[in-house]
């Protein structure tokens, strides 16, 4: 069967319910963008990295096809046997904004359209949305637009703009832990401290270690331990130990399980021209790069968790956090 009719010859399409209008008409000029956004949304999903992105994305180009739908069917009586967007379908991406606009750094300028592939073509996607929902607010002037409808494309450009930002975000992190790997672990070979796993028999020994040389070192610290997804599963702090050590130390074992290597490694990659300059400011201050974190690693060479010293100098977290684990090696 051929896909050409000629019926449109004349300068005339059909719409869903069988009536015919120009190619011109603003009803035809609303769809269609829609139509070209939905299209460059499926590109964008090409792109992106994550699992839950993706599913996101193929969920909101099936929901473009019900206004698409919509908008191309002139006789209101038609829709009723139509899938239509509805108060939930706005509520749905509502949830999605709070929830990525809660895990990503604040915005305090301009953000660039687009560090990553995905987060480019996710930028694009969200000013051909904006343009859609201008041609749709002119076109619900001149009939009847349901208001779910206008609700619904205005969230739209709002998620499509998060998600950019998610995946910009995600993909500069991604991209600074390869390097870091590459950088450090391989170049310098760096040791891995092994453990069977984070029991608290493990973390009991090592708080007990921590103590012994923290007491040889003259200085009282804090002992923070996570787990291989950045959980905190045991944090103990020393009598007298700096208030503000107990939120650093909690940090230093998350940055070194997340960079996947130890804290003071950081440093010199966060200096002003380096690769990973104000690496601290994109992560919301979550990564610290000064020494006293360190990954702990099972047999098979995976990370299982890591460990965070602070209330010392820099220097003095780094032998503690060393040597207490060095320890529990050899014994």
């Amino acid at each position: 069967m051929s896909i050409y009719t000629k019926t449109g010859d004349k300068g005339t399409t059909a719409l869903f319910d069988g009536s015919r209008v120009k190619k011109y008409d603003n009803r035809v000029e609303t769809y269609g963008s829609f139509d070209e956004l939905n299209a460059e949304i499926s590109v964008a999903e090409k792109f992106v990295t994550s699992a839950e992105n993706k599913t996101l994305l193929r969920n909101i180009e099936r929901q473009l096809f019900y206004v698409c739908a919509e908008l191309a069917t002139e006789n209101e009586a038609a829709l009723a046997s139509k899938i239509i967007i509805t108060q939930n379908d706005i509520s749905d991406l509502e949830q999605i904004i709070d929830t990525y606009t809660a895990k990503l750094p604040k915005v305090d300028s301009f953000v660039l359209p687009g560090s990553s592939t995905a987060g480019a073509f996710l930028h694009s996607a969200r000013t051909i949305a904006r343009r859609a929902e201008r041609l749709l607010v002119r076109f619900a002037e001149q009939t009847s637009v349901r208001k779910e409808l206008l609700q619904f494309v205005n969230r739209l450009s709002d998620c499509l703009y998060i998600v950019a930002r998610e995946e910009d975000f995600r993909q500069m992190l991604d991209k600074a832990t390869k390097l870091i790997v590459a950088r450090y672990l391989e170049i310098t070979e760096e040791k891995k401290p092994i453990t069977a796993n984070l029991s608290f028999s493990f973390c009991e020994n090592l708080m007990r270690n921590v103590c012994i040389i923290s007491e040889e070192e003259g200085v009282p610290v804090t002992l923070a331990v996570v787990d291989a997804h950045g959980n905190t599963r045991f944090n103990y702090r020393m009598e007298h130990a700096l208030l503000v050590s107990a939120e650093l130390a909690t940090k230093k074992a998350y940055s070194a399980v997340a960079m996947k290597t130890s804290t003071e490694n950081l440093t010199e990659a966060v200096q002003p021209g380096a690769a990973l300059y104000q690496l601290e400011t994109l992560t919301n201050g979550d990564i610290v790069t000064f020494g006293g974190g360190v990954p702990l690693y099972a047999k098979d060479g995976t990370i299982i968790g890591g460990i965070g010293i602070s209330g010392g100098s820099v220097e003095q977290d780094i032998r503690i956090a060393k040597k207490a684990l060095s320890m529990i090696e050899k014994g």
